[in-house]
């Protein structure tokens, strides 16, 4: 049996609608509104992406735990393939490492237009961060309980998630002074 991520595609607006209803009594100014709808669409896009599809086959389960190579905790490990040794050949890895920074972009775009806090550099850092290791306990869980093809635990995940969330709070920081013109930015 597989779950598919076409389920987040009824899921996703069914969630979505009561916050929307819940921004429009709060009377949240329509910019806002349009931000964190980016973002809620953005964050399901990311939960589609990385945790779905889910396969429960029986016939998995025997051979998912002979090998652990899903999991890796040795820090640089996937990077150091791509930069040190310059394994240019494999364009799985190169791309995966792209990826997992482009991912997190928009969330350090987007996430200091919809926070009512000024966000600052070490507040986006520990938000990257607590979000990239959230999707990544999540992956260890749900391929420890469902024992199905498993997604890849990866501790270079988490920093290269964390980089693209910095770049993306470093384009925000580039950009602050035009939303302040435009006062979609009041901090």
């Amino acid at each position: 049996m597989t779950i598919k991520a076409e389920l987040l595609l009824i899921l996703a607006p069914l969630i979505y609608i009561p916050f929307l209803i819940n921004w429009i009594r709060n009377k949240t100014p329509i910019e806002k509104i349009v931000f964190k709808s980016f973002m809620f669409f953005y964050l399901a896009g990311v939960i589609g992406f990385t945790l779905f599809p889910i396969e429960l086959d029986p016939e998995l389960r025997k051979t998912m735990f002979a090998n652990m190579r899903w999991v890796n905790v040795i820090p640089f490990a996937t990077i150091s393939e791509v930069y040190v040794y310059r394994n240019f050949d494999n364009y799985g890895t190169v791309f995966q490492a792209v990826a997992n920074i482009i991912m997190f972009i928009p969330l350090g775009c987007l996430y200091p237009l919809c926070s009512k806090y000024s966000v600052t550099w070490k507040r986006m850092l520990v938000t990257a961060l607590i979000f990239t290791l959230a999707i990544e306990t999540a992956q260890l869980v749900q391929n420890l309980l469902y024992q199905a093809i498993p997604h890849s635990v990866d501790v270079d995940d988490l920093l290269l998630n964390t980089a693209g969330g910095m770049i993306g709070f470093a384009i925000f920081c580039m950009c602050r002074p035009l939303f302040r013109k435009w006062n979609v930015y009041g901090f």
